[in-house]
C-alpha cells in the first residue's frame, strides 16, 4: 500500500486543474476552535486547547450549538485510540462550516472496538465471558443465500493490533485464531505463539458503526482513522448520509468487518488522499450521490471477510460505487482485493475515470455493470487481475489510451477486456427520473489501448454473448488504434460461439478495429502494475467457487494461494464426511496454483456439507469454507 505521506505529496503536487474539478468547496474560515484528548481531558472541561474534552462526541455536541448560532467552528482531535460513535447530526439545520480533524493525520483513531481482560488459560486457549450483544446478520435482500454463514459474522478480534483468523468451532482453534461460543456467551481466543498475554492489548470489534455525517453541510474531515466497526455484512462503519459540501481528507478507514466508508445520497462530496484498506468487504461504497470526487484514494487488500465463504462477487470489492451521477474517480490505486478493484455497478451515469491504477485483484481490475452512461475510462492501468475490464449489461462506455496487462486464466468468463451481459437485456430505472432504459452491452468505444497477455490460457478479448446480444454489440462496436498482443499464441480473442480467433478474425467479426496491431506495445506496463509493499505482511487463499458439486464421485477446485510478503503456506481441507476424501495436488507453498480435489465411495451419503480448507503459515491463519454436494459413486 502506499504510504500515506505519498497519498499526501501526490495530491499537492496535481494540477490546478484537477484541484479546480473537486466536487466540494468547503470555506474554512473559522476562528472558534475545540479541542480533544483522549489521555488528558475531560468532558466537564471547557475544550479549549489547555482545557480539552475527554471524548469526541463532548466536542462535536458543543460544536453544533456553536454551529446554531452561525458560528464555524474546528474541532481538533489530539493523538489517542477514541472509543465511541461518533455523529454529526442535523442539529437544527445549521450551514455554519464544522471542520473534525485530527491533529496529527493518522494519530486520532475512532474505534469501535473495546479493551478485554480478565482471562483464563487453558492448554494455550485464554476464555472470558461475552458480555456484547451477539450479531444476527441477515443476507442482503436479492443475494444468493448459498455461501457459508461465517461471511454473516460480525466479531473481530485483534492482540496487539494483529487480527486473529474467526473459526466456527472449538475443534478448529490454533495459533492466530478465535472461536465465540454464541450459545453460553463465552469467547475462546488462540493468541500467536509467542504472545505474552499479561501484557498485551486484545481488542474486541463491538460497535458496529464508529461514525457518521448525517444531513449537514459544509462539513470537513481531515486526518482521522476509522477503525474495528463489528458492521453486518453490506455495510460500512463510517457514513455520511444525506448530507452535501462535505470534504473527506486524509482518511483512514481499516480493519472494519465489512465496509469502510460509505458515502450516501449525498452531494458535492470530495473524498481525496484518504484510505480504505483491509476491510471485510469493501473499501469505499457509495449509492445515490451526485456531483463527487474520488481523487488520489487508495483501497487494497478488502474482502477477506467474504473470501471466508469463497463469496467474491456482491457487495465487496476495494471501492464500488452506485447509482451515481457526474462522478470522477482519478488517480485511484486498488490493490490486491479479494473482489473487484473498482466498481461501478447499476444505473451509473456522467463517469469519468481517469489515471487510475488497478491491480492484483481477485475479480475484475474494473467491473462496468447494468450502466446508462455514459462512462469514460482513460490514461489508466489495469493488471494481474481476474479480468482487466468487465463490461455486463452496459451501454455507452468509452475506454481510450489505456493499459491492460497479464489479466485473466483464473477462471472463466475473463479476458483483458470481457464482454457479457444478461441475454434479451435488463431494464432497470433512473433513480432521479423514473426513466427506463432497457440495457444491453452496446455503444463501446476503443480506441488508443494496450491489451497484453504474459501468461498461457489468457484472452485479450473474451465473450459469452450470442444471437441478438452478440449482434447488438457488434454493430455498435467502435474501434481503432488499438494495439493487441499474447506472447505464446496469435489466437487470443475468444468470440461468438466460443470460438477463439486471430487478429484478423475478430476483426471481421465485429466489422471495425481494422487499423488496430498485434505486436509487444512500445511501452511495458509492468513497472506500473507492481503494488508497493504492503503495510501488513500477509496471503490469502481463494477457490473458484462456493459450491462444488460431485459428478461420477468428484468434484475439483482450483485455489489460488496469494503471499504479500509471507512465507510459506500449509493447506489441509477439513469437513469431509463419511465417504469422501480430499486431496491437494500440493500441500505447501508460498504462491500459486493448487488444485484441491474430491473422491467419494459407494458408502458416502448424498448430502450438502460445508468443506474448510485451512491455510496455515506460523500463527496466521487463513480458511475458506464452501459447500460440496456429496454424490456417491
Amino acid at each position: 500500500m502506499k504510504s500515506f505521506l505519498a497519498l499526501c505529496i501526490l495530491a499537492i503536487v496535481a494540477s490546478a486543474g484537477d484541484r479546480a474539478s473537486a466536487q466540494a468547496n468547503v470555506i474554512e474560515n473559522q476562528s472558534t476552535y475545540l479541542y480533544v484528548d483522549a489521555k488528558a481531558g475531560s468532558d466537564n472541561n471547557s475544550g479549549a486547547q489547555s482545557s480539552p474534552f475527554k471524548t469526541v462526541q463532548t466536542a462535536i455536541n458543543k460544536a453544533n450549538s456553536l454551529n446554531q448560532q452561525g458560528i464555524g467552528v474546528k474541532v481538533i482531535v489530539n493523538a489517542g485510540t477514541y472509543r465511541e460513535f461518533v455523529n454529526i447530526g442535523n442539529y437544527k439545520t445549521t450551514g455554519a462550516t464544522l471542520t473534525l480533524q485530527a491533529a496529527v493525520p493518522g494519530t486520532a483513531v475512532i474505534s469501535g472496538s473495546d479493551v478485554l481482560t480478565g482471562w483464563s488459560l487453558s492448554g494455550g486457549i485464554y476464555t472470558r465471558g461475552w458480555a456484547y450483544p451477539i450479531s444476527s446478520c441477515a443476507v442482503p435482500g436479492g443475494w444468493p443465500a448459498t455461501f457459508a454463514p461465517i461471511a454473516l459474522r460480525s466479531e473481530m478480534i485483534f492482540v496487539n493490533g494483529t487480527p486473529l483468523t474467526q473459526v466456527t468451532a472449538w475443534a478448529d482453534l490454533r495459533p492466530g485464531t478465535f472461536f465465540l461460543n454464541t450459545t453460553y456467551l463465552v469467547l475462546h481466543i488462540y493468541p500467536p505463539t509467542g504472545t505474552d498475554m499479561s501484557t498485551a492489548v486484545v481488542e474486541a470489534a463491538v460497535r458496529p458503526s464508529t461514525f457518521a455525517v448525517v444531513k449537514r453541510t459544509n462539513v470537513v474531515l481531515r486526518g482521522l482513522v476509522f477503525q474495528h466497526a463489528s458492521n453486518c455484512i453490506n455495510t460500512t462503519g463510517a457514513n455520511i448520509y444525506s448530507s452535501s459540501n462535505v470534504l473527506v481528507d486524509s482518511v483512514q478507514a481499516r480493519w472494519n468487518n465489512w465496509g469502510g466508508l460509505g458515502v450516501y445520497s449525498s452531494s458535492n462530496v470530495t473524498v481525496q488522499n484518504s484510505v480504505a484498506s483491509y476491510n471485510g468487504g469493501v473499501g469505499f461504497h457509495g449509492n445515490q450521490d451526485q456531483n463527487v470526487l474520488f481523487s488520489f484514494n487508495e483501497s487494497d487488500y478488502n474482502n477477506w471477510r467474504g473470501a471466508q465463504a469463497a463469496l467474491y462477487d456482491w457487495g465487496m470489492g476495494g471501492t464500488k460505487l452506485m447509482l451515481t451521477r457526474n462522478t470522477t474517480v482519478q488517480n485511484h490505486f486498488s490493490y490486491n482485493n479479494q473482489a473487484q478493484g473498482l466498481w461501478f455497478d447499476t444505473d451509473n451515469k456522467n463517469v469519468t475515470i481517469k489515471n487510475a491504477t488497478l491491480s492484483g485483484n481477485v475479480q475484475a481490475a474494473l467491473q462496468i455493470e447494468r450502466n446508462e452512461g455514459p462512462l469514460t475510462l482513460e490514461n489508466s492501468v489495469l493488471c494481474s487481475s481476474g479480468a482487466g475490464v468487465n463490461i455486463l449489461t452496459s451501454t455507452g462506455l468509452t475506454i481510450q489510451n489505456n493499459s491492460f496487462y497479464n489479466n485473466s486464466g483464473t477462471n472463466k468468463y475473463q479476458a483483458e477486456i470481457f464482454i457479457g451481459g444478461q441475454k434479451g437485456g435488463r431494464i432497470i430505472s433512473d433513480w432521479l427520473t423514473g426513466q427506463s432504459y432497457d440495457l444491453f452491452t452496446t455503444g463501446l468505444v476503443l480506441t488508443g489501448n494496450t491489451f497484453e497477455n504474459a501468461s498461457a490460457g489468457q484472452l485479450v478479448f473474451g465473450t459469452y454473448l450470442s444471437g441478438t446480444d452478440w449482434t447488438l454489440f457488434a454493430s455498435t462496436l467502435k474501434s481503432s488504434s488499438n494495439t493487441w498482443f499474447d506472447p505464446n499464441t496469435a489466437s487470443s480473442f475468444k468470440i461468438v460461439n466460443g470460438h477463439i480467433v486471430g487478429l484478423s478474425a475478430f476483426q471481421s467479426a465485429v466489422q471495425t478495429d481494422y487499423d488496430s496491431l498485434w505486436q509487444v506495445p512500445a511501452t511495458s506496463p509492468v513497472d506500473a502494475c507492481k503494488a508497493p509493499a504492503p503495510t501488513y505482511a500477509d496471503f490469502n487463499i481463494n477457490l473458484d467457487s462456493n459450491n462444488y458439486t460431485m459428478a461420477a464421485g468428484k468434484a475439483v477446485a482450483t485455489v489460488h494461494v496469494n503471499s504479500f510478503g509471507y512465507g510459506p503456506v500449509s493447506l489441509k481441507a477439513e469437513g469431509m464426511p463419511s465417504g469422501v476424501s480430499a486431496t491437494l495436488s500440493q500441500a505447501s507453498l508460498t504462491s500459486g496454483v493448487v488444485t484441491l480435489t474430491f473422491n467419494s465411495t459407494s458408502t458416502a451419503v448424498a448430502q450438502t456439507v460445508p468443506i474448510s480448507l485451512f491455510g496455515v503459515s506460523g500463527s496466521r491463519v487463513h480458511s475458506a469454507t464452501i459447500y460440496l454436494h456429496v454424490n456417491p459413486l
